[in-house]
């Protein structure tokens, strides 16, 4: 049985509207998000949609260049479930996450 890690960069442009950046599939651990403020300062906050609700569980301000860990530790993620990002500026968002055979 073999793991597979894999790490995902995603650019956000789109300000003010739910953003889709990670959907997961059966038997996936997001093991770690990090958002970067692009060259601006932003207010970021992340979704978790269980597909009846997207909920924010995590909000933060961040400074112009600025990175940010919205999760301390590692989540299980059911099938179709999403993360999402609101943002007032261009971020990028590097997720790590783990396949399981």
């Amino acid at each position: 049985m073999a793991n597979t890690y894999i790490t995902e960069v995603v650019s956000v442009t789109t300000t003010g509207s739910n953003v889709l950046v990670f959907a997961s599939d059966a038997k996936t651990i997001v093991r770690d998000v990090m958002i970067y403020a692009k060259g601006g300062a932003a207010t970021v906050s992340v979704l978790y949609d269980d597909r009846a609700t997207d909920a924010i569980v995590a909000k933060e301000s961040l400074a112009a260049d600025d990175t940010w860990r919205p999760f301390t530790t590692p989540l299980a993620m059911p099938t179709a479930h999403e993360l999402k990002v609101n943002t007032s500026a261009e971020i990028t968002v590097l997720i790590t996450y783990v396949e399981f055979d």
